[in-house]
């Protein structure tokens, strides 16, 4: 039975892991990992340090397509912006020229 206290520091493997970009549960569980018999560590932290690889790539991703999509929202506003503008002024000069 693995118990949840901690009574001996957690071993990372030599891959940096930035705890603000990989989801608390998955640091949870890498610290459980490291808590294991070393043959059992052995074999879990490349399949674990695997997945907390893949969810910074994830979160990179996300974080690439929403500042693209709030950057596609500020154009698109932009375009409304001056095409109304542009409408107004042929408006403006349909009134004036007759």
């Amino acid at each position: 039975m693995i118990s949840s206290a901690r009574t001996q520091p957690t071993v990372m493997s030599t891959q940096s892991v930035d705890e603000a970009s990989v989801p608390a549960e998955l640091m949870a569980l890498r610290e459980r990992i490291a808590a294991l018999p070393a043959e059992w560590t052995r074999d879990l932290q490349p399949l674990i340090d695997e997945v907390c690889d893949d969810a910074r790539f994830r979160g990179r991703v996300l974080a690439v397509a929403k500042a693209a999509l709030e950057n596609l929202h500020l154009e698109l506003s932009a375009a409304r912006f001056d095409l109304e503008v542009t409408r107004r002024e042929r408006d403006a000069l349909r009134r004036g020229g007759r």
